[in-house]
């Protein structure tokens, strides 16, 4: 008994030669793993050596493989092994709940990933169930096809192609990403374009043995972006990339959700200036920064404050919103303006509020005002 032979190592992985089993006379007596009907040793046209089912063999699902399926586990195999890491053909899990045509192990055996040549027929559903399984025994995975599939972009996956005369290795034309940051040259004003530059994800080409070995050694990883990427005529939820693309993409994302939320403020704000309904959202946004219960604390304290001063009593205007209150409510004596409490310190300009006591809850809020407050300007903080 040898054990399970390897077609893809030089010593069928038993320190059995190739000739042994291959066109051997006698035969040599082999059989099949998964279904236990016999099998023969075959060389391709391509020279991929593989093992194939004699005739009226069962339904096996290795017994359905193509050459090319086989040809796709050499390479993938190869590559592994290129990368330092372990490679073994036809694994099958704890329990027997997925099996893998080729499952690389790092040299310690800790890391394991799955590399599926999937050239036949198979659902979105189907393979996300696969690939679920194999993620709850703590298993990667990287489907692999020669076109694509409706289910490239739904987990991790590639397409591949064939080498041509001129390069002897496989090439991954979809799958892995790279994040570019352009100059804008689109849009003619500067408000268009919150930042004057686009991140784009463009299409990585790259052999299959580099992809293999960056991959291996985490230098490419399975990302999932917050909006589905367009590449290759697929959309991908699931995209391969270098930690540093996904940090620079995921910065610029941030930086040009704050420049549109910016912009639109702006906008908002350039709005308020003349129309009160775009006003009146700038003030109920403002003052709901503030409890219900600090609102009535200042109110009274104010009350009392400006009695104790003027010796008058002082009127709440609510219904005044006006862009010179910088989100404030105005209060007046005698029919007057006499102050405004609680106003945004972004908004404020002095110029309008000139000779205006300004109230505030705290200290902090008093020292936020103060820091552009023309000399002279009274802010008092009323609430401890």
């Amino acid at each position: 008994m040898r054990g399970i032979l390897d077609a893809t190592l030089a010593d069928l992985g038993c320190a059995w030669s190739w000739d042994a089993v291959h066109r051997a006379r006698p035969r040599v007596e082999l059989a099949c793993p998964e279904c236990a009907h016999r099998v023969h040793a075959k060389v391709s046209p391509r020279g991929t050596r593989y093992f194939a089912h004699d005739p009226s063999g069962p339904n096996c699902a290795m017994a359905g493989e193509s050459v090319d399926h086989h040809l796709l586990k050499l390479e993938l195999a190869t590559a592994i092994r290129a990368a330092g890491h372990q490679a073994h053909l036809e694994v099958r899990g704890p329990g027997g709940h997925w099996r893998a045509d080729v499952l690389s192990s790092s040299p310690d055996g800790v890391l394991q990933m799955a590399w599926e040549a999937q050239l036949s027929a198979i659902t979105p559903q189907e393979i996300d169930e696969r690939t679920q399984r194999l993620a709850a025994d703590g298993v990667g995975v990287c489907w692999v096809s020669t076109r694509l599939r409706p289910w490239h972009g739904v987990v991790p996956s590639i397409v591949v192609t064939p080498p041509s005369k001129d390069d002897p290795d496989w090439q991954v034309t979809a799958g892995p990403a790279f994040f570019e940051i352009e100059e804008c040259y689109v849009h003619e004003k500067p408000w268009q374009c919150p930042l004057g530059e686009h991140g784009l994800w463009r299409r990585l080409e790259i052999t299959l043995p580099a992809f293999v070995r960056r991959v291996l050694e985490g230098s490419v990883v399975v990302h999932q972006p917050t909006e589905h990427v367009y590449l290759s005529d697929c959309s991908w939820s699931d995209m391969w990339s270098s930690p540093h693309h996904i940090t620079v993409a995921t910065r610029f994302g941030t930086a040009e959700r704050e420049g549109q939320q910016r912009q639109a403020r702006e906008s908002l704000e350039w709005h308020a200036r003349k129309w009160p309904d775009a006003n009146r959202v700038l003030v109920q946004e403002w003052q709901e920064n503030l409890p219900e219960d600090t609102w009535q604390a200042l109110h009274s304290a104010v009350a009392q404050w400006i009695r104790v001063e003027t010796r008058k009593e002082p009127s709440f205007r609510t219904q005044w919103i006006a862009w010179n209150w910088a989100c404030g409510v105005p209060v007046c004596v005698d029919g007057r303006p006499y102050g405004v409490i609680h106003p945004d310190p972004s908004k404020v300009d002095w110029k309008l509020l000139t000779r205006m006591v300004i109230f505030v809850p705290s200290d902090t809020d008093r020292q936020a005002l103060l820091r552009s407050a023309p000399e002279g300007t009274r802010v008092v903080a009323l609430l401890p």
